[in-house]
């Protein structure tokens, strides 16, 4: 039964939110329909490590109420939880490395899971020995990019213990076209759980059996509504094993209201956005039961910014003294007032999909707001106590050096403005269900990758170039963030065997936007080397404009960025070395060392006569829901339909063509002198003006 507020404050609570909050359903939204009956059949749902440890997993204990409240019996198992809890007791002193840490996501996927497996395995097989002591009749497992390999095992052990069994996969990389579907996955869910679980475990309670495997996959047009679903069931879950023993997640919406071009999320599912008094009706029941932080893990909590608004003036008629937090975009509209009411409900702190500090780069990915506007929510934000976590993307396919120097300085500006973490992740990978996938062409990228990374059209910029900016962006972080309490990405490897810094004197420089060009070797040896060897000077100046004079010698070679960063960008075999020296005024030294040899292993997933450094690839005919609304947004040259057989074949002829004629191979030497002078002596203005570069619909 659903928890209802006390007359007097429900009332009040009415009252204060009135003026935001809509009084009736968001329109075209379907209601979940549940009906309770006496059943027989037994669900498990079970989350496979790894994934974060601060909080139970709400997905899993959702969906487990929605089944019980339809009759059936239902366990939820994190073993994500005592997996990452026996890693902390038997592990974390044994590797040199850290498991439940964003820099080591790779380390949980394809074959290099291998490595992690043979040290837990100890307790994936107590996991395994309690699904077979529940003998569940549906066994049901939420997958992410990293837990599909520990997940793949387990349903492979679970199969051979108690073969009857029926397996259920769902979860973010489910959703996607390009997802696998294994021989021993019963059923395939692509879309939202509520509605497909009630319609699986029907049949298992029929005990209707398929020959073939089910894919049920929501209908594109399709939002189920988030309101008057049962609350969460937390049963079987021991909130002290928990970083946080206090804290749950939930959602104020689903979907999310920007397109933003690089992101595959946003066209999962189409933006609905929960009544304030619904999500104030979950919070308040949490509220009476313990639970005092909440974070919700909306793609984007001020999607809907009056509901949100709302939800604060609630939190605050109620008295209720939580804590709370989420990801958003930054939004202009989001004025000191409007920070004073999240602040005053609890507000800790917003993650910001920042993404750049280029306004340029900020267009080209559709994120709708001005790099003035993201300084003045920091500025907020720092004024009435909220902090800010901030994502970055490096590397997009159309940031020059000029955009890259923006974010550093970007970062500097705001340090201190209550930022308390800046990732900076791997930089932009072609996600096929993003805008940016289904026509490349728009953003400068080819339709060929090469060793294994994408590469713009113009091949100036690929997988090495990358990797150097996501090292340097790291590097970056190491001298600016010094004593601060600012969480980022530490890579302690850097430190010891990648890098050495010596500063002249220990200061730290404010600095402003600056026009800069940073084209100061001037070569003519081939493309990819041509947009190589001037890579290195965004991180070089900006580090002097903040630091001022140091010396430097900063280090790539396959085995040591293979080992920190994994093989996933597919730089053959690219060794460098970067000596410079830079006086406070500015006089500079340098001697840089380029070796990069074009190799090629033969990979086993290619047809034979398809084998080279060069690899077409194409997402036109992608199928799923995301794809068709990227595909949408995106507008292709051949529209909706896809490429034709013509366009395939020349897509193929251009790849033999590469392949045949192309070696980026080079060897290079450079040493020059030079004098920057003044560290402010070519600033700009903030910019403050949304210039649309892309003709693509953004929705504010």
């Amino acid at each position: 039964m659903a928890y209802h507020l006390g007359d007097d404050k429900h009332l009040n609570t009415l009252k204060a939110i009135e003026q935001y909050a809509k009084p009736v359903e968001q329109k075209n939204t379907t209601l979940v329909k549940i009906n309770h009956a006496t059943r027989r059949s037994k669900l498990m749902l079970a989350l496979l490590p790894q994934w974060a440890a601060e909080f139970p997993p709400f997905n899993l204990c959702r969906l487990s109420a929605v089944a019980k409240q339809a009759g059936y019996q239902s366990k939820v198992i994190d073993a994500n939880i005592k997996a990452f809890r026996y890693y902390d007791t038997h592990i974390k002193d044994k590797l040199d490395y850290k498991l439940w840490d964003p820099t080591t996501i790779w380390r949980w996927c394809d074959n290099n899971y291998a490595d992690i497996h043979k040290h837990l395995e100890p307790i994936l097989l107590e996991i395994l020995d309690q699904i077979v002591d529940y003998e569940p009749d549906l066994l049901g497992f939420s997958i992410y990019q990293m837990n599909e390999e520990p997940t793949k095992w387990m349903i492979q052990q679970v199969k051979l213990r108690i073969p009857h069994v029926r397996i259920a996969v769902g979860g973010p990389n489910v959703h996607k076209g390009y997802f696998v579907k294994q021989p021993y996955y019963d059923y395939v869910v692509s879309g939202e759980g509520e509605e497909a679980i009630l319609k699986i475990l029907e049949e298992v309670e029929r005990d209707i059996n398929h020959v073939d495997q089910q894919h049920i996959i929501q209908p594109e047009e399709q939002r189920l509504s988030l309101n008057k679903f049962p609350m969460p069931d937390y049963d079987d879950i021991n909130f002290n094993e928990y970083r946080i023993s206090n804290g749950v997640t939930t959602e104020l919406s689903r979907g999310c209201i920007a397109k933003c071009t690089f992101c595959e999320e946003t066209h999962f599912w189409k933006y609905r956005q929960r009544m304030a008094i619904d999500s104030l009706e979950e919070v308040s029941y949490l509220y009476e039961r313990g639970i005092r932080l909440f974070w919700f893990i909306d793609s984007l909590v001020n999607g809907n910014l009056k509901e949100l608004r709302a939800f604060a003036k609630g939190v605050i008629a109620k008295g209720l003294d939580i804590k709370w937090t989420g990801y958003a975009r930054c939004d202009g509209r989001m004025n000191l007032e409007y920070m004073k009411d999240l602040a005053a409900s609890g507000c800790v702190y917003l993650n910001y999909g920042c993404e750049s500090g280029s306004q340029k780069i900020l267009n080209d990915m559709a994120k709708g707001v001005t790099v003035a506007e993201m300084e003045q929510n920091f500025r907020d934000g720092k004024t009435v106590g909220i902090k800010a976590a901030t994502n970055w993307i490096v590397a997009f396919p159309t940031e020059t050096y000029q955009d890259y120097a923006d974010t550093m300085t970007f970062l500097i500006r705001n340090r201190d403005m209550n930022i308390n973490n800046m990732s900076t992740g791997i930089g932009f990978g072609q996600g096929p269900e993003t805008i940016t996938g289904q026509n490349p062409d728009k953003f400068n990228l080819s339709y060929q990758k090469y060793l294994g990374h994408w590469i713009t059209k113009d091949f100036k910029m690929g997988g090495s170039h990358t990797l150097m900016r996501v090292k340097c962006m790291s590097i970056y972080l190491d001298q600016i963030i010094g004593d601060r309490k600012i969480g980022y990405p530490i890579r302690p490897n850097l430190k010891k065997f990648h890098y050495n810094i010596e500063y002249e004197n220990d200061i730290e420089r404010d600095v402003e936007y600056e026009n800069f060009d940073y084209n100061i070797i001037k070569t003519n040896i081939n493309p990819y080397a041509d947009g190589l060897v001037n890579e290195i000077w965004p991180f070089l100046r900006t580090l002097w404009r903040v630091r001022g004079g140091y010396a430097t010698v900063i280090r790539f070679s396959p085995e040591l960025d293979s080992a920190e960063f994994g093989n996933g960008y597919g730089t053959g075999k690219y060794t460098a070395e970067f000596k410079f020296k830079i006086t406070t005024d500015g006089q500079w030294s340098a001697d840089f060392k380029w070796d990069f040899i074009q190799h090629w292993e033969i990979d086993s997933y290619r047809n034979a006569h398809r084998q080279g450094p060069f690899f077409a690839q194409d997402f036109s005919n992608m199928t799923s829901n995301a794809a068709i609304r990227a595909r949408r947004l995106a507008k292709p040259d051949w529209g909706m339909e896809g490429r034709s057989a013509t366009d395939y074949n020349d897509l193929f002829a251009e790849e033999r063509e590469l392949n045949k004629t192309i070696d980026w191979t080079f060897n290079y030497h450079w040493s020059g002198k030079g004098d920057w002078g003044n560290y402010n002596s070519q600033s700009k203005e903030v910019p403050n003006q949304i210039i649309e570069t892309q003709p693509i619909q953004f929705y504010r």
